[in-house]
């Protein structure tokens, strides 16, 4: 553990390093000329890094494009891999596509040093080092290793053309590491997943390593706004509570099993190693003769059933995320009514999901009120609050408590903000720190959102670096006060 004398002599070190070093607050990754699409509240800060028009000639993908056509910036996932940091970036459009903006991690890290510093670090010239499509493989519901093992499209020019011809408005995203809840307990494999948002709309599963996009029929089909990965408590099972905006109206979780040779072919394909081909679709179906959300702070129970008879029905359900420090539970938005939680329990005989005891618990900790209203896109972050973006309302963007209490207000969006994605840890600082979020435009706009509390987590070595000087300098103090 740090002194705080060890605390201060960093910062010391570190403001006489920089002391030196320019600042031009705004710059961007791309070509600088573009203002913010925000405004911000309570110390907030942000910058841009890339706008619906930008010139991209410099770091685009052959085939993608030279200038950021693509519109509409929606949901928003990410992949780690040394020292590049790709931004996936659903385009809610017809056609529709999923974008991806590598990002140079150092130079992301400088910029948000930067303006956390207000200009002691010198703002990087460049962030982005590539776009492209996130994909570059697509295989869709008629894969079979045996009688069709080719992928649909591969390589730049044939995803883009097949996407032109098949997709639809992707809407909401959510990325997930491989065992996300503990050992062998997840998904097998790193994935972004997302659907499209319009009727007869499919659910689509990437793997993050392989930029390959795989078509998922067995959740069917839906007006999908998102969907999120919870906890089974099993190493053997996964679960996915999907939300259509619209359509069946009805919360759904889909159930499957690992490492199961579903579809017959003699293989084990990306789908089937991460549980998402040959499971069944579950409704959640209230106690009683409840079938619509609690308002005024209430809550429900139930069971999950595979009859939609009885099952609970809502227009507008939005976004959902799981909570990070317990896979059990998440967080989702009803544009009419709310932000709820839901608790799950589930119990399994055998390789089938019991549902006779498998439970769920749905609260409402936010209603819509004079602060947060039509809540849409959010996300639950480490830091145990949830960041809530509005559709309409103000187009605002706030923070809460898991428990509904302690509202506060980021930002407030010049469109409507439609993908919140806390990218925290993965670029070295402590959970709700740094936050993208994506503008629907227009122009459309990708951005990081910096938290006044930011606070960056020491590296391993700086760490041990740091401890030790502490250590010798108590060391030395102690021999100093052995000989007075």
């Amino acid at each position: 553990m740090f002194t705080e004398r060890a605390r201060l002599l960093c910062v010391v070190i570190v403001v006489l390093v920089v002391s030196c070093s320019g600042w031009f607050h705004g710059a961007t990754a791309l070509d600088g000329n573009n203002s913010l699409e925000l405004n911000l509240f309570n110390s907030w800060d942000a910058f841009e890094l890339v706008t619906h028009g930008d010139d991209i000639s410099a770091i685009s993908d052959t085939g993608y494009g030279t200038t950021a056509t693509r519109s509409v910036y929606d949901g928003l996932g990410g992949y780690l891999s040394g020292g590049t940091l790709s931004i996936f970036i659903n385009h809610e459009t017809t056609p529709a596509s999923i974008s991806r903006l590598e990002l140079d991690l150092s130079d992301f890290q400088q910029a948000i040093a930067s303006t956390i510093d207000s200009g002691a670090t010198a703002f990087p010239s460049s962030i982005a080092t590539a776009m492209g499509f996130a994909y570059d493989t697509i295989f869709d519901d008629t894969y079979h290793a045996m009688t069709n093992p080719n992928p649909v499209a591969s390589g730049t020019i044939a995803v883009a053309n097949y996407g032109n011809s098949n997709f639809s408005r992707f809407c909401s995203g959510s990325s997930y590491l491989a065992e996300s809840f503990g050992t062998d307990r997840g998904f097998v494999n790193q994935m972004y997943m997302t659907g499209e948002e319009v009727g007869g709309g499919k659910f689509y599963a990437m793997e993050s390593a392989t930029r390959t996009l795989w078509e998922v029929p067995d959740v069917g089909t839906d007006p999908w706004e998102n969907a999120t990965l919870v906890d089974t408590g099993t190493t053997t099972h996964v679960a996915v509570i999907l939300m259509p905006d619209g359509g069946s109206q009805k919360i759904k979780m889909y159930v499957g099993k690992k490492g199961v040779d579903a579809n017959g072919d003699g293989g084990i394909d990306f789908l089937e190693r991460n549980g998402l081909r040959g499971g069944t679709v579950h409704y959640f179906d209230p106690d009683g003769a409840t079938t619509t959300l609690p308002d005024n702070g209430g809550q429900i129970s139930g069971k999950w059933s595979t009859s939609t008879s009885g099952a609970l029905v809502e227009t507008k359900l939005e976004d959902i995320h799981t909570n990070p420090a317990d896979g059990t539970q998440a967080v989702f938005a009803d544009q009419t009514d709310g932000v709820y939680t839901i608790d799950i329990s589930l119990s399994f005989t055998g390789d089938v999901l019991d549902t006779a005891n498998s439970t769920a618990t749905i609260k409402q900790v936010v209603n819509n009120s004079t602060f947060i209203n039509s809540p849409d896109n959010l996300t639950w972050s480490a830091d145990g609050r949830i960041y809530i973006q509005e559709d309409g309302g103000g187009d605002d963007m706030w923070h809460v408590n898991d428990d509904g209490t302690g509202i506060t207000q980021i930002a407030s969006a010049l469109s409507e903000p439609s993908g919140i994605y806390d990218v925290s840890g993965l670029v070295g600082y402590s959970a709700g720190s740094v936050l993208l979020t994506s503008m629907q435009g227009s122009p459309a706009q990708l951005a990081a959102l910096i938290n006044p509390s930011a606070t960056a987590i020491p590296e391993p070595t700086s760490a041990c670096v740091w401890a030790l000087a502490g250590l010798s300098l108590l060391l030395r103090r102690g021999r100093r006060g052995g000989r007075a």
